[in-house]
């Protein structure tokens, strides 16, 4: 739940969360489950319309505690987040366990958490393909453990000023080769508006986002594209040409997520919405 603030409104027990966002946007191409805690105050309705879009919420556990909850503010060009407050209490009472049901997949997403709760997560797991992302906080003071959890993934979805941080390095290229190094095969540095760039071991292809008209609202848009990235190869072999095609399908989703306040948009998107944008990014018709 967000108490968040940007220059075009505001809001107070907005919901949000990385899994939110990313499990809609995978939802749109595959059948998609949700790991996640929440608490008393989370509102029943909106786990209706996560259900009504055909999520799977058994591995969603509703504790008597409150729900994971941030509060900050986007300024300016709302490049960065400012975090003003945090309440984690709710993860001291969770145990993160998966039904099993949920436990031999073909792709898992492991969204921007406590490395230590990605572990967890990933040692129940049985998924053919593996992705993670993470954030400033945890490469701070968790840094080791996270290590270990990307030296087991395939991608790693981080952006530009977390690449350097991490990597110690403020040239991209470098950068991204340095945590090429700690395991992934592939590593996605996420730009905003600038795009995202994919790494391999021996090639870097660059990609372009797409230029929204209405920017309302950045929360939410690179869990977006995480989300509709892992989702769209869930049905494909994972190579270079197929991330990228996949890539492209998040940056249309993520373009859409941020017309909107919170989860407004992105609880509305439809396919046809997503490919017509997917199609101008991809090199059809429109191409920016």
């Amino acid at each position: 739940m967000d108490d968040l603030k940007t220059p075009h409104g505001s809001g107070k027990g907005v919901v949000g969360g990385a899994g939110i966002y990313s499990s809609v946007a995978s939802s749109l191409f595959t059948e998609t489950a949700l790991v996640a805690a929440i608490g008393y105050d989370f509102p029943v309705d909106f786990i209706n319309k996560i259900e009504s879009k055909g999520i799977d919420i058994k591995s969603v556990r509703k504790l008597e505690y409150p729900t994971f909850h941030w509060s900050g503010e986007y300024k300016g060009d709302m490049a960065q987040a400012i975090t003003h407050e945090t309440d984690f209490q709710i993860n001291d009472h969770y145990d993160w366990e998966i039904e099993k049901e949920h436990r031999m997949v073909r792709s898992l997403l492991l969204c921007n958490n406590d490395p230590n709760i990605q572990k967890k997560v990933l040692e129940q797991m049985d998924a053919e393909i593996i992705a993670m992302d993470t954030m400033n906080l945890w490469i701070d003071i968790a840094k080791e453990t996270l290590d270990n959890v990307v030296s087991q993934v395939d991608i790693l979805f981080i952006n530009d000023a977390e690449a350097q941080l991490y990597s110690n390095s403020e040239n991209q290229d470098e950068a991204a080769h340095r945590l090429l190094g700690k395991g992934p095969r592939y590593v996605i540095i996420k730009k905003g508006e600038h795009g995202a760039s994919l790494y391999t071991e021996d090639s870097v292809s660059h990609l372009p986002a797409f230029a929204v008209k209405k920017f309302v609202d950045p929360t939410g848009a690179g869990d977006s594209f995480a989300g509709a990235t892992m989702g769209y190869l869930t049905n494909v072999e994972l190579d270079k040409d197929s991330l990228i095609v996949a890539m492209n399908y998040g940056a249309a989703v993520a373009s859409i997520t941020v017309e909107g306040f919170g989860t407004d948009r992105i609880m509305d998107l439809s396919k046809p919405e997503v490919e017509e944008r997917f199609q101008k990014l991809s090199g059809g018709p429109g191409r920016i």
